[in-house]
């Protein structure tokens, strides 16, 4: 029994790899299109290429520059993680005769590409169990986190099936940071400062609205406003660190501000022409957290634990209740105000994936609770469900893709004759 609470994580690895390999091996060169191909461009154009003015058109709905050249829209804060899976397939193909390494859409590059998704989702969740331990869950507490975010939540889908997209990689930084901060808090020394303030420029170069996830330095653990001032004095004190921290994350910078400059001559460079948030005024959030479009709550209902312990939370003054539910409300409306507020062909809304790193906390807190009943029918009860809804949210991955016409578009809806083929999936289908 202790074996398997030291290293369930690891075996778990092994056990869902021949999953994750069978599923991407229906369409390899799936792996790397649209977004992905967006974010996988920067590394042939740097390591192929060698000229970042020679990108193809490709499948990435690219932009282009007075001169008719493709300008990749998407910042290159992804392709630093593609990068050491790059290479090494890279070099496997120049060592191998049957594959070209020029040829960078092959077969390796592709499973090289989704391993790195697989493999770094499984750092995230690496460190989100440190930091739930060090938060004072227990064991068993944890694994039933662990479980019910991977499972339970569309973060099975984008490790096990679409890794190239940058949701698993935002995941993996956001539970780094939450396992860091306290460490900066509890120690703020020079080291702790420059590993808080370059994995915060990561996740804002992948994602800038991301960069919300900031408010986590001075409202962590802070319930009250003695708290939040001892925090900011705190802080104030720390400018040095914070201003290396900053430092930090700015030279991350340097590379896309560069790349921007060189194909554009802007320095600073917003990509995303056409596309803004057009509903800031009238967000759409019954639609993010109901829809039948991605909705959060319909395709990840286990969400809802989460809710139920910030509840909790609030209440008992624990799980950073007041922090991650300003981050989900700030969140939720950032994603109601954008043109496409159901982020395109996805399943689920894709872009609460590394938010769970945050909602795994109230969702601890709500495993502690029920796991502390003296009612065993009630508790038993209560996992069930909580089984159940991993069960759902992995069984529903596999549906994705399946079911006849995309599932895109904000028309898109189900029908009676998608609802019964569905029902007979999840239940008949062995």
């Amino acid at each position: 029994m202790k074996f398997l609470q030291r290293y369930y994580l690891p075996l778990l690895f092994i056990l869902l790899l021949p999953v994750m390999r069978n599923r991407i091996e229906q369409n390899l060169r799936g792996v790397i299109w649209s977004d992905t191909e967006g974010y996988y461009m920067y590394l042939p154009a740097t390591f192929i290429f060698g000229d970042v003015h020679k990108v193809p058109e490709g499948s990435m709905n690219a932009r282009k520059n007075e001169q008719g050249e493709v300008v990749i829209k998407y910042t290159y804060g992804v392709s630093l993680f593609y990068l050491p899976f790059f290479l090494a397939a890279k070099t496997y193909c120049s060592l191998a005769a049957h594959h070209d390494p020029v040829d960078y859409f092959n077969k390796d590059y592709c499973r090289a590409i989704g391993l790195c998704g697989y493999f770094f989702g499984f750092v995230g969740l690496f460190f989100l169990q440190k930091a739930l331990r060090s938060s004072g869950f227990s064991a068993a507490v944890v694994a039933l986190t662990l479980f019910g975010t991977l499972f339970g939540t569309n973060l099975f889908h984008y490790m096990t099936k679409e890794m190239g997209m940058s949701h698993v990689y935002s995941f993996c930084l956001f539970a780094f940071f939450i396992w860091q901060l306290p460490r900066f808090l509890q120690r703020p020394s020079w080291k702790n400062a420059l590993l808080l303030g370059a994995a915060l420029g990561w996740i804002t170069l992948i994602r800038p609205t991301n960069a919300m996830i900031g408010l986590l330095l001075p409202l962590y653990g802070v319930y009250s406003w003695t708290e939040l001032r001892v925090r900011c004095q705190f802080l104030v004190e720390k400018w040095p660190q914070l201003l290396a921290a900053a430092g930090a994350a700015m030279v991350l910078f340097l590379p896309q501000i560069w790349y921007w400059h060189t194909m554009t001559g802007e320095w600073l460079r917003y990509s995303y022409e056409g596309e803004s948030f057009i509903y800031w005024n009238k967000p759409k959030i019954a639609a993010v957290l109901f829809d039948v479009q991605n909705g959060l709550f319909l395709y990840s209902p286990i969400v809802l634990l989460s809710i139920i312990g910030l509840g909790i939370g609030w209440r008992n003054r624990t799980a950073h209740a007041p922090v991650i539910t300003l981050l989900f409300v700030l969140a939720t409306y950032s994603f109601a105000s954008w043109w496409a507020w159901w982020f395109g062909g996805a399943f689920g809304h894709r872009c609460y994936v590394e938010f769970y790193a945050l909602l795994a906390f109230p969702m601890a807190l709500f495993f502690a609770k029920t796991l502390a009943l003296r009612n065993i029918w009630l508790k038993s009860l209560i996992l069930f469900v909580s089984l159940f809804l991993m069960y759902y949210g992995a069984k529903l991955s596999f549906l994705y893709n399946q079911l006849p016409g995309p599932w895109d578009g904000e028309d898109w809806r189900w029908n009676w004759d998608k609802i019964k083929w569905v029902w007979g999936y999840l239940f008949k289908k062995p």
